[in-house]
């Protein structure tokens, strides 16, 4: 049995042949893409520390009864802001208001004997022992008026300073003893930005260093100085707490808001910098540039960036050693390996 063979046509084998070729020239005189570029380098510039960090109050007091009793008015509520003075809660003081009658009562029988008494002992007419011994009745009614009073005022619960109600832990009705809180209060019209400092970087930290405090949540900066920096180190981190005291007038800062925290410490660094406009920014918030190699192809790094400079610039912290040749225009027309000319 034998096979017979078609063979290819001619002129379609040519023009095979001819679309492969114009696909390859094509290819080949695609033109380099127009960039400028940036020679990344080393530049002196203040040394600015960045770091997250929390609003804290200026105090908080769990604050309670000195005196046992029930419950039988709340004046306030979680949340509301209180002044300094201002009636909290109340407990049944009809115990003490008798006890107080009583001590007035036994008072007055004490300061009549006393009187009487001590015209005798002027006169010599009564003993030393028993002159002692009423003096001391009248001292004990005394203290014991001043004891029973001191309680129906303690059964009037106070806000020791101006603050917010975070916690009311008594209800109507309910027994209150010494000891136990029964509100607690943050003083707010101060507050703290606090920060945790690695060790490696504690010692260019000063006790009134310039910072600035940013809250995202009221997209605010609020300058301040720091004004503690705790000697201690946290045993499990190994990180020193600074605090920046900051004045809170109007309320807004509250406790636990997240804050950025950037602190000049007066020194100069060397760090590179590359115009703000070379960074790129991917969907999974990887950052990088583009930088041109010998061969005149973009080469993709990866970098870490830090603060940004007065000239609108970046500081890389990482991914550059300088002198590479930051591409910054005509990112959107280019990738890794993409032919560029200058």
């Amino acid at each position: 049995m034998s096979m017979t063979f078609k063979p290819v046509p001619v002129l379609m084998m040519a023009a095979l042949l001819a679309g492969c070729s114009s696909k390859e020239i094509k290819k080949s005189q695609q033109a380099p893409v127009k960039v400028s570029i940036f020679k990344a380098g080393n530049n002196d510039m203040p040394q600015q520390l960045s770091y997250s960090g929390t609003i804290e109050p200026d105090n908080t007091a769990d604050i309670g009864f000195a005196v046992h009793g029930v419950v039988s008015n709340i004046a306030v509520e979680e949340g509301q802001m209180v002044k300094q003075g201002q009636l909290l809660a109340s407990i049944d003081a009809t115990e003490y208001s008798n006890a107080l009658a009583i001590a007035n009562a036994s008072l007055d029988q004490a300061e009549d004997m006393y009187k009487r008494l001590h015209e005798l002992y002027q006169k010599g007419s009564l003993p030393e022992k028993d002159y002692i011994d009423i003096r001391t009745k009248l001292a004990q009614a005394k203290a014991n008026k001043q004891i029973n009073a001191k309680r129906i005022a303690d059964s009037h619960l106070y806000a020791p300073m101006s603050g917010i109600i975070t916690a009311r832990k008594i209800e109507r009705g309910s027994a209150a003893a010494p000891g136990v809180p029964a509100f607690t209060i943050v003083k707010t019209d101060m507050v703290y930005a606090k920060a945790a400092i690695p060790e490696s970087e504690v010692g260019a930290i000063k006790h009134g260093s310039n910072a600035t405090v940013y809250i995202p949540t009221l997209q605010e900066n609020i300058d301040g100085k720091i004004t503690i920096i705790n000697p201690q180190a946290d045993i499990t981190s190994r990180t020193y707490n600074i605090k920046i005291k900051l004045a809170n007038n109007n309320g807004q800062l509250l406790p636990g808001m997240l804050t950025n925290i950037r602190i000049n410490t007066g020194k100069n660094i060397s760090a590179i910098t590359v115009p703000a406009t070379a960074v790129v920014r991917d969907a999974d918030d990887i950052t990088y540039v583009f930088v041109a190699n010998e061969q005149q192809k973009a080469v993709r790094k990866r970098i870490t960036v830090g603060a940004l400079t007065g000239t609108n610039e970046v500081v890389v912290t990482t991914g550059l050693n300088g002198g590479e040749k930051v591409i910054t225009t005509g990112l959107s027309n280019i990738k890794e390996g993409t032919a560029i000319s200058l």
